[in-house]
């Protein structure tokens, strides 16, 4: 048996008066490899704050037995020292040796991943690790933590990184933490066992009850009838043996009464079972205005990117199908946005088809300061029927008070987030460029997206480190590597 190295017991942390995490009992054991998975919002980072005591709960305890190295999302200030960083690690992961104000996103990911995994750790932390790095950098990390001895606790939004190293799942919703043994495809297949199970509870539950309550309006009936027969007979004058006939009758009606009372009782004494949430599937509505006709409505031809004086694409050629959902990948820094931005621009060597409408993906702030509703702001130049565009936001996560009420300049960021998302598919267009549309949003939000996108009518070219979203939503995968874009399926 394997040791107890964390124990967490009647849990309670709020924020401003906000409940964050309830949790009665929960335990970590030596070895063990966890995922935590939830909204943004839900609590993750808290919970890991509150294994590592730099937070303390409002009440309840946090016992652990060992200490855990942390990794937390976001460095402030990055500092190393490459001196006790393992050189087959900067190898590796391709860190250039340069000043590292100078380093990408992508560039200091690798950087601080590289020196938290060069010292050993029995136990460790980790919030985010994959976030801004590629494909390269995520299967470098899958490696190394796939054969780690040791306490893993991970969260993460990259459904692939989870399936390849966890062996557990940590489920944070509404406050509560809910167990699932294996990785993100065993979870998945467990929550959707939930679904059936539930989906069947609720019909046998409305089916007896409809079962109950019918069979008490049939008694209710009966006894109505024999009141009418009862009262009929009482204004008559009856011989003894029919008013004996008459009080039977009547003992026969508070019967019928009683047993219905008892029937009715029992249909509300079933216990509740809640209506399982069914997917929401959006119609696009369609436009003539926007249809295209041209079977390849975005080509290049010898099309040559360049970046200062870094060539990124050399007489490049490609043709993008009508209607098909082109992934574009390659290591960080090899040219995706550039291509994207270039074919926005209409650049040398680009052909579009002149029907072509383009919506693009961009997470910016500023844009989202106005003091309108959402539903209002979203509406303003959309070509759809509101109650197309209330199915999106609720696809998206948002709740009709907030649909209704909310104005976007008070939304959180992660509210911001999805109403941007939600921007893209309620404008009219007909190609969406979309550029990492999965960073820094949850698995429901990604999975929501995901779903959107497979009901948009027009063409989506999009880029992606996230390999389980690029192989779930491409028709088509186009690689940029040595300085061209070639199709890999």
């Amino acid at each position: 048996m394997s040791n107890l190295i964390i124990e967490m017991h009647q849990i309670e942390k709020s924020y401003l008066s906000k409940d964050i995490l309830s949790i009665d009992y929960l335990t970590v054991y030596e070895n063990e490899k966890i995922g935590i998975i939830g909204p943004n919002g839900a609590g993750k980072s808290t919970l890991l704050k509150l294994i590592t005591q730099e937070l303390k709960p409002d009440s309840g305890q946090v016992n652990t037995n060992t200490t855990f190295a942390y990794y937390e999302q976001i460095a402030e200030d990055l500092q190393v020292n490459y001196d006790q960083i393992d050189p087959l690690y900067l190898s590796q992961l391709q860190i250039p040796s340069h000043s590292v104000s100078d380093f990408s996103g992508g560039q200091q990911s690798r950087l601080r991943l590289a020196a938290f995994l060069s010292n050993y750790h029995p136990a460790i932390l980790l919030d985010e690790p994959t976030t801004h790095l590629d494909k390269d950098g995520v299967e470098f990390l899958v490696n190394q933590l796939k054969y780690y001895y040791g306490t893993l606790l991970v969260v993460s939004h990259n459904r692939y990184f989870l399936d390849e190293v966890v062996t557990t799942i940590w489920e944070v919703k509404e406050g509560k933490v809910r167990v699932y043994p294996g990785n993100y495809s065993d979870y998945q297949a467990q929550k959707e066992q939930e679904r059936i199970e539930q989906e069947q509870a609720f019909e046998n539950f409305t089916r007896e009850k409809t079962r109950l309550e019918q069979a008490a309006k049939q008694k209710h009936q009966k006894a109505e009838k024999l009141a009418t027969i009862t009262a009929k007979q009482k204004g008559k004058s009856i011989k003894p043996d029919r008013l004996s006939s008459s009080k039977q009758k009547d003992s026969v009606q508070k019967a019928a009464h009683k047993s219905a009372k008892a029937i009715q009782k029992r249909a509300e004494q079933l216990e509740s079972v809640a209506k399982p949430l069914s997917e929401i599937s959006i119609q696009f509505p369609k436009s003539k205005v926007l249809e295209i006709h041209n079977p390849y409505p975005i080509m290049g031809e010898e099309v040559t990117i360049k970046k200062g004086d870094h060539l990124l694409l050399d007489k490049a050629n490609f043709q993008f199908e009508l209607g098909k959902r082109i992934g574009i990948i390659g290591p960080n820094g090899s040219g995706k946005s550039s291509l994207l931005q270039h074919i926005l621009n209409g650049g040398e060597g680009i052909i579009l088809s002149n029907k072509i409408v383009f919506a693009t993906y961009q997470q910016m702030s500023y844009q989202l300061k106005d003091d309108l509703p959402v539903i209002d702001f979203l509406k303003d130049d959309s070509y759809m029927e509101e109650g197309v565009i209330r199915s999106i936001l609720n696809k998206l996560g948002f709740d009709q008070t907030v649909v209704t009420h909310k104005i976007i300049s008070d939304l959180s960021g992660g509210e911001a987030t999805r109403l941007v998302l939600a921007k893209l598919f309620t404008k009219a267009s007909n190609v969406l460029i979309l550029d990492e549309p999965t960073n820094f949003i949850d698995i429901p939000t990604i999975e929501a997206l995901e779903s959107l996108m497979k009901s948009y009518q027009g063409t989506i070219i999009f880029t992606s480190h996230d390999q389980y979203f690029m192989d779930n939503m491409a028709h088509q995968q186009w690689e940029i590597s040595n300085q061209q874009l070639n199709r890999i399926f």
